[in-house]
């Protein structure tokens, strides 16, 4: 996997984290500074407290400043004064303009506040002439940071949770979203709707989940044509059963009244022997199919195998003629003998059933580079060209064919299955002449 999940959710993670912290970082920054400077109303409440104390000097009135001061003090509960100051230089430098320039006793009203100080700073208004300053300690209803508290709680708690709330939705809305459709999806296959897909209800990417559901998508495909081809199976095997079943209902009876007898009870070991037959290749073709199990695993001589059940056939069909022309040897690897043991008798057997008396089934086993080359061909009337691929069907019914090739049974249908175990290709056409050829191709190796 590409882990493409782990990485979207890592930058997410990452970005989130840096940009909440940064964010949080500056807001904290600048939640601070505002609140280190006084309130507008305050910076003017204290010029004004300035100006009232300029008239008292500009009018020298020294008892009414001192009783004004004394009851400001005691409104504010704090303390406020007059002072005049007056600088000698005892050594060094003379006090230059520089100096008289930023020359204060107090803070301006436009200054910062120290928030971690505890006390309360004394604030100046310069007054005139020059020397005269206006002192007050700044009231405690005037002491900016009063939220403080609240913006302790607020950055390093109430914003954090949310943000860590709004992330966590995210990423839960993010993965369960998929899952949702993955319940939706398998609660509805469980109840019998096979064609639901997660790909139908959620677009698909590269990451981790998307490739789950198409892993699951892939398993619902398989476990519905599972199902729905073991269906058909049974239903067309119990098709295909009843009449050899009623043929040998008819054939007791007949047997039990004592009529003709011998011929009945040789139709009774004919039909039952077909149903066997039939029971048993349907349940290797369901198993081939439901489990579909590695055969690849022996090595063997094919013009041997070959050889062998040419033979079989020619004994158990004598009035028909079997030419078989191979390469010597023919070694194959990775491959089952039994599966191809099974598979070319069903494909020879159903070529002679459609041979007449006295004339030839064909089997020619070519070497090529990588692989062998099997055509068998028979001299029976062939089949429309538009059922090549449906006769390898299991109890596949021809209802176009007008000749004898009107059923075909399972045997087609579990040698297709066999040879594509090993790795094979089987496929059917009309010969140039007459009959139907089977063109089989079959790897040397893995």
């Amino acid at each position: 996997m590409k882990k493409m999940l782990f990485w979207r959710l890592f930058v997410v993670l990452s970005l989130g984290v840096v940009i909440f912290f940064s964010l949080i970082h500056s807001a904290a920054i600048l939640s601070n500074e505002k609140m280190s400077y006084l309130k507008k109303s305050h910076r003017q409440q204290i010029l004004d407290w300035g100006s009232t104390a300029q008239r008292y000097v500009e009018h020298e009135d020294w008892q009414g400043l001192d009783l004004w001061l004394e009851a400001l003090a005691l409104e504010e509960s704090t303390w406020a004064t007059v002072v005049q100051s007056q600088l000698d230089v005892k050594g060094g430098n003379p006090l230059n303009e520089r100096f008289w320039e930023g020359y204060g006793i107090g803070r301006s009203v436009e200054w910062k506040i120290h928030l971690d100080f505890p006390e309360s700073p004394i604030m100046e208004v310069p007054l005139s002439p020059f020397g005269y300053h206006f002192l007050i300690l700044l009231p405690d209803r005037m002491r900016p940071g009063t939220y403080m508290s609240h913006a302790f709680w607020l950055f390093r708690f109430v914003i954090p949770f949310l943000s860590l709330l709004a992330l966590t939705v995210y990423l839960y809305r993010y993965v369960m979203r998929p899952l949702q459709q993955f319940h939706r999806a398998s609660q509805a296959f469980s109840q019998g709707d096979y064609s639901a897909r997660i790909g139908q209800t959620m677009k698909l990417g590269n990451d981790e989940i998307s490739q789950v559901a198409r892993t699951f998508d892939k398993m619902a495909e398989r476990t519905s044509d599972v199902i729905q081809h073991n269906r058909n199976l049974i239903a067309d095997m119990s098709h295909e059963i009843r009449t050899p079943l009623a043929r040998i209902e008819m054939a007791i009876d007949c047997v039990d009244k004592n009529i003709e007898r011998e011929q009945m009870l040789q139709r009774i070991k004919t039909d039952t022997h077909k149903m066997r037959s039939t029971a048993e290749d349907t349940l290797t073709l369901a198993w081939i199919e439901n489990e579909q199990p590695n055969l690849r695993t022996e090595s063997f001589d094919l013009a041997e195998l070959i050889e062998i059940i040419a033979e079989d056939a020619r004994f158990e069909y004598p009035d028909k003629l079997l030419e078989l022309s191979q390469d010597e040897p023919l070694p194959i690897e990775d491959s089952n003998q039994m599966a191809l043991s099974q598979s070319l008798e069903n494909v020879i057997r159903n070529g002679l059933r459609y041979t007449q008396s006295n004339e030839t089934l064909m089997i020619r086993a070519l070497a090529k580079s990588s692989h062998y080359h099997i055509l068998i061909t028979d001299s029976g009337p062939g089949i429309d060209p538009s059922l090549y691929q449906q006769i390898f069907k299991p109890f596949f019914k021809a209802n176009n064919q007008v000749a004898s090739r009107k059923g075909f049974g399972v045997g087609l249908a579990l040698a297709k299955r066999h040879i594509e175990a090993v790795g094979g290709t089987i496929k059917a056409y009309n010969a140039p002449n007459q009959g139907l050829t089977m063109d089989i191709t079959l790897p040397k190796k893995r």
